[in-house]
């Protein structure tokens, strides 16, 4: 007879390295499906053995329909509180930073408006089977109940408050689900805002949905009302903060569609990797955008770098540099041609990229534009590292810096402020890792390769000390490499650029967490 061996069950240090990089992912995640089962199992418990006499007369829709209420009521609670940006901010300096991604925030809005759509379709298609069954029931057994009545279908699917707000609830879910799509967000945004904000007649009339239940009071108000109340205060926040007034000290126009915006306004305190969001009124009065902070905090004033690719960055750059071309195209502005506001900020807000100063070796990695939340942390290490700032200490030993750019030109808006770094680099803290992806043009080849003077001491593509590495990174070689280099240590590794290339840095963090004794801390930032 064979034995089958009993499975092995997992060690510490195994556990600890899965936690390194999927650990609180699956936590939550673990919590929130087990939740939304207790709840429902609860609910339908109840009305299929305790209230058993409404399950004799109307059957399994009934218990189902509860059930399935049940979940709506504690997601439609949770759904708030992932885009509750001030509120998430405020949690990162907390405990609970160690246990919860918050920089996962909008995946998990997105993963509890997938289970509302499915708690949505059960709960419509149990009761339409209730409406059936109680339109064929006789009168005698529904008064067992509390029905007085016979009812019609038609009657309780559009004269009833649960009934007409229920669909009401079905045709904004429709629209806000829709418009949320990505082909539909991204160049057609003002639809998704105003059609998003639909969200006030979905909360509204969740609260009365149940008022005039039969079988058991509503109670879902009190589900909802904290975590409204706490968004209501958040849009004060953020309002209140929209409105103080912005100088548009400087627009310069940088090569490959790069343009960088340079500002100053009231109350303005930042971290090195956060970010904020820009309004300008003249483009669009309710569409504000993301973007890094560039600038480090030692300086008196807070830039962004735009990359100048979409419907708003467009007319952004059309608005500030009407005739294309590079360098400084405006300075010291309040207000636009048509009077109103040149540009307003919010913000700012927390990103995964805060997390740089936890670990004594990080890598950071931007590709192209990507690089940007990596210019405040490398400024403001420059700052720390300056006499001025000799005092402020700095936890970080190690930075190896990836820049992979398609062209030449990209590195050019970026390459001053390296360039500094590299001159100034105590104890050897920085190391620059450039890569060209695309081909030169044939001018490039001659500029290279006739360049001359005290320029040959530095490369000529980008200006570094570095030489530019032509083609992909190998991350296989260079994770190998790191982890001999860096056995026993935790690694931060910080990226920001294409999904497909951060799925593939994902994956060597894991791999070479779970094979080797260097524990790599993946922090992608959103794009």
């Amino acid at each position: 007879m064979v034995s089958i061996p009993k499975p092995r069950l997992p060690t510490r240090e195994e556990i600890r390295k899965y936690w390194v990089n999927d650990g609180p992912k699956a936590l939550i995640i673990i919590l929130f499906v087990a939740a939304n089962i207790a709840l429902f199992l609860y609910k339908f418990i109840e009305y299929r053995y305790e209230r058993s006499l409404v399950f004799d007369i109307l059957g399994y829709g009934v218990p189902v329909a509860r059930g399935s209420a049940m979940m709506l009521k504690f997601n439609s609670a949770m759904i708030l509180i992932p885009v509750l940006r001030n509120f998430l901010s405020f949690l990162r300096g907390t405990f609970l930073n160690n246990y919860v991604p918050f920089d996962k925030n909008i995946i998990f809005h997105r993963y509890i408006a997938w289970v509302i759509c499915l708690a949505t379709f059960v709960h419509v298609m149990a009761h339409f089977r209730n409406f059936h069954v109680q339109s064929t029931t006789d009168l005698a057994d529904l008064k067992l109940i509390g029905i007085q009545e016979v009812p019609t279908t038609w009657g309780l699917a559009f004269r009833t408050l649960a009934g007409w707000t229920g669909h009401v609830l079905c045709v904004a879910m429709v629209l806000m689900f829709t418009s949320a799509i990505e082909s539909i967000r991204r160049p057609m945004f003002e639809i998704f805002w105003f059609t998003h904000h639909l969200f006030i007649v979905y909360f509204g009339l969740l609260a009365v949905h149940g008022l005039r239940g039969t079988l058991e009071t509503s109670t879902t108000w009190m589900w909802i009302i904290g975590p409204c109340v706490l968004y209501i205060l958040e849009r004060i926040i953020r309002l209140a903060r929209s409105k103080q007034t912005t100088m548009l000290i400087m627009a310069k126009q940088h090569p490959s569609r790069t343009i960088e915006l340079r500002m100053k306004t009231e109350r303005f305190k930042y971290k090195p990797g956060q970010y904020l969001f820009l309004n300008c009124p003249t483009i669009a009065r309710n569409e504000w955008h993301p973007f890094t902070i560039t600038s480090a905090p030692e300086e008196d004033f807070v830039s962004c770098h735009i990359n100048v690719v979409g419907n708003w960055t467009g007319k952004l750059s059309t608005l500030l540099n009407p005739d294309k071309r590079l360098g400084v195209v405006q300075e010291n502005l309040l207000n636009s041609p048509d009077g109103k506001p040149i540009l307003r900020i919010d913000g700012p807000f927390g990103a995964a990229s805060e997390e740089v100063f936890k670990y004594k070796t990080v890598m950071l990695i931007g590709a192209g534009i990507g690089v940007t939340p990596f210019a405040s942390i490398l400024k403001h290490i420059k700052f720390q590292l300056s006499k001025a700032y000799s005092t402020t200490g700095n936890t970080i030993e190690k930075v190896h810096f990836f820049w992979i750019c398609r062209d030449r030109s990209s590195f050019e808006w970026f390459s001053g402020i390296i360039g500094a770094l590299e001159m100034d680099n105590v104890n050897n803290f920085l190391e620059i890792h450039p890569y060209l992806t695309g081909a030169l043009s044939a001018q490039e080849v001659r500029d290279v390769m006739y360049a001359g003077g005290d320029e040959e001491a530095r490369d000529q593509i980008t200006g570094f000390s570095a030489p530019t590495q032509f083609g992909r990174p190998k991350w296989t070689e260079i994770f190998a490499d790191f982890s001999q280099r860096y056995a026993g240590r935790d690694v931060g590794v910080f990226f920001c650029g294409p999904k497909v290339l951060s799925k593939d840095l994902y994956k060597h963090c894991r791999k070479f967490t779970q094979t080797t004794s260097c524990r790599y801390h993946y922090n992608k930032e959103n794009f």
